[in-house]
């Protein structure tokens, strides 16, 4: 298989939020994934920068004003070019932008990129559980940052009570009733739920990063005497399906550009029963953004294997219209341009 594209991953939100602390948590923990960092702080001096320094495989540093503002298109992708080198060997690159940037336009910046080597990963909006109520009301415009986050990370659960958490959630799901929202104390999230963890041997107790599955059976195990909440893991699911039959590729598109409510990415393998069509089809899919690439199929049955990760996750809805997405027949002589039109180059 040729090397897939490199997820860039916005990281936004208001000053203070636990967007630093949520970087620094994803380079302690994503054992065997080489993460480049682009950090954007505002101010001449990176205060941002120096805090992740020595941590990350690859780091540029903007300062001296928000990205979306003095960076251009083609400055971001010059920054990103240092990071995507293939000496650097890098998996995964996250930028964590300016408290007061503006999310629109980042990720207008990255899905506008002309290098295939790169590709937009997402927006992860981190927000303060204790002071989010009054930030929105001094600054109305974060709920429409809100709500084109693909991910709400909801950072500082501890400072409020569970009824307080459990409103704000709602008023949340208000903003955005499909990313998913996950409560964290001190940023504490899963690389997992973000990007895939690489293979790459490490040396040490652990010899790469666990599964997803692992890591629940990991939590499942962990027996505490006393504990104040539970497992941050047990927010995350990992939505699993697989047929031996071709998929409709009209629906099967449909489903990758809305994917349930509470879904933050998709990726799988797919076959199609069309003339001209029946190789293997690699998809992933990020907020409604969507990437195709075609390869032969390897030994063995030529199954489609689909995962859905996210949080709140309705299983029974994602295997519902997975299922109503099964070829069952019917003509439709254009279908395949629905998932065509996604295929990048390898």
């Amino acid at each position: 298989m040729s090397r897939a594209a490199i997820p860039v991953i916005v990281v936004a939100g208001f000053l203070g939020s636990g967007k630093t602390t949520l970087l620094n948590h994803l380079l302690r923990t994503a054992s065997g994934t080489r993460i480049g960092v682009l950090v954007n702080d505002f101010g001449s001096i990176n205060i941002d920068a120096m805090l992740i320094a020595g941590q990350a495989d690859g780091t540029v540093s903007l300062s001296n004003g928000c990205m979306c503002c003095s960076v251009d298109a083609d400055g971001l992708e010059g920054a990103l070019d240092r990071l995507v080198r293939p000496s650097a060997g890098i998996d995964v690159i996250v930028v964590e932008a300016s408290g007061i940037a503006e999310p629109r336009a980042l990720i207008r910046m990255i899905t506008g990129l002309s290098d295939p080597r790169l590709a937009y990963g997402g927006l992860v909006y981190v927000v303060d559980a204790a002071t989010i109520e009054e930030l929105r009301e001094r600054h109305p415009e974060v709920d429409r940052h809100i709500e084109i986050a693909d991910l709400v990370v909801l950072n500082k659960a501890d400072l409020i009570t569970d009824t307080m958490l459990s409103s704000l959630r709602t008023a949340l799901g208000a903003i955005n009733d499909t990313a998913p929202t996950v409560a964290t104390v001190d940023a504490v999230i899963e690389p997992e739920l973000l990007f895939d963890a690489s293979e790459r041997p490490e040396s040490g107790p652990r010899s790469g990063q666990l599964t997803f599955d692992e890591l629940l059976a990991e939590c499942a195990a962990d027996d505490h005497a006393s504990h104040d909440h539970a497992h941050l893991h047990d927010a995350y699911q990992s939505v699993e399906f697989s047929t031996d039959r071709p998929m409709n590729p009209r629906r099967l598109a449909a489903f990758l550009e809305r994917p349930p409510s509470g879904s933050y990415r998709v990726k799988g393998v797919v076959g199609f029963d069309v003339p001209g069509h029946r190789q293997c089809y690699v998809v992933h899919a990020v907020g409604g953004f969507v990437r195709v690439q075609r390869q032969p199929w390897g030994p063995g049955p030529r199954t489609t294997s689909i995962v859905v990760i996210g949080s709140g996750v309705d299983s029974a809805v994602v295997h519902g219209r997975l299922q109503a997405a099964i070829d069952d027949g019917e003509r439709d002589e254009h279908g395949i341009l629905s998932i065509t039109r996604y295929v990048t180059a390898p």
